[in-house]
């Protein structure tokens, strides 16, 4: 992506997330997509939901720097709408899994002290859908059967230095699709940084007690993704050795006609994440407006002899 978007890409997420605050909007996501728009992404049959999330998953994979601080507003923006999205395709499903996948590896959670909120998105994501949209979701229950052994791992994090150091350890041996480092470069449009890395020595007391980490395990073991695990995993193991299946499309016609009623709890409530107005947002978008302003007047050259100010040097 050229540098010059990026600023583009963070007005276009920021329009999203107050859309996503409204239930009209997750409701239109379900519209069929038609319009085929010249993009890099993957070829797909469904919904502007679908369109919604392969486009944030290409987004959060580009690998670029500066479209890290968005991660979180993306994710928000997937939780806002998910309780209103009545049927995922496979190729958005895969999508979503993917994420869950690279974010809850023992590396990605330990390398800076707020990436656990990533999971707990992504987690809010799957048990809005399986509570209110179970039953045109087979395509995402089937990811979530298939991929389950994600969720086992997150149950089971790792709380000894010894295992977290060797974890962040195979980081740097490998190259990985998805990272988000603690560099100062990138901003958030909340005016808000990533914490600093834990220096050596300190893992027992910065890693281990990251907050969240206890409560990240503890919801993997009783969210509603480890009820659908618990119930429907037996179910299509049994149906698939007495029947002989091994066709996907006879799995997702099983998958149809399942139900978790009377197994889920009470269906919680919908908590959305509306924008909040704060000054590191308002400092963001004054300083990129007027930026675009300058250099779309520089030829001819209005400026010159003005008393036009876009920013001050502070002098120590």
């Amino acid at each position: 992506m050229k540098q010059t978007r990026v600023g583009l890409m963070h007005i276009g997420v920021f329009i999203l997330l107050l859309l996503s605050g409204e239930r009209n909007f997750g409701v239109r996501l379900n519209k069929p997509y038609s319009v085929r728009v010249p993009m890099d992404i993957p070829v797909f049959t469904g919904t502007h939901a679908d369109l919604l999330i392969i486009v944030f998953h290409k987004i959060i994979t580009s690998g670029h720097q500066r479209l890290q601080p968005l991660f979180d507003c993306l994710l928000t923006i997937v939780v806002n709408v998910s309780p209103y999205l009545k049927s995922l395709s496979m190729v958005a499903a895969n999508k979503l899994l993917h994420l869950l996948e690279a974010f809850s590896t023992t590396w990605f959670l330990f390398t800076a002290s707020q990436n656990h909120h990533l999971v707990f998105f992504l987690l809010e994501v799957f048990n809005n859908i399986i509570q209110y949209q179970f039953d045109g979701n087979s395509n995402l229950v089937y990811a979530i059967i298939r991929k389950r052994n994600v969720f086992h791992q997150l149950a089971n994090l790792p709380t000894d230095p010894a295992a977290i150091q060797k974890a962040l350890q195979k980081k740097k041996k490998s190259t990985e699709p998805i990272s988000r480092t603690n560099s100062q470069e990138g901003v958030s449009m909340e005016g808000s940084r990533p914490a600093a890395p834990a220096e050596p020595g300190t893992l027992k007391t910065s890693l281990i007690a990251t907050p969240g980490i206890d409560k990240l395990t503890e919801k993997s073991q009783v969210s509603e993704d480890g009820t659908l695990s618990r119930v429907l995993v037996p179910q299509v193991e049994k149906i698939c050795i007495d029947k002989g299946l091994t066709d996907e499309s006879e799995i997702l016609k099983f998958l149809q006609h399942g139900t978790l009623v009377g197994l889920l709890p009470v269906p919680h409530p919908i908590l959305i994440r509306k924008y909040q107005a704060n000054a590191g947002t308002a400092m963001w978008f004054r300083t990129y407006m007027w930026g675009v302003i300058y250099l779309r007047n520089v030829d001819p050259p209005i400026w010159y002899d003005t008393d036009v100010k876009l920013f001050e040097i502070q002098r120590v």
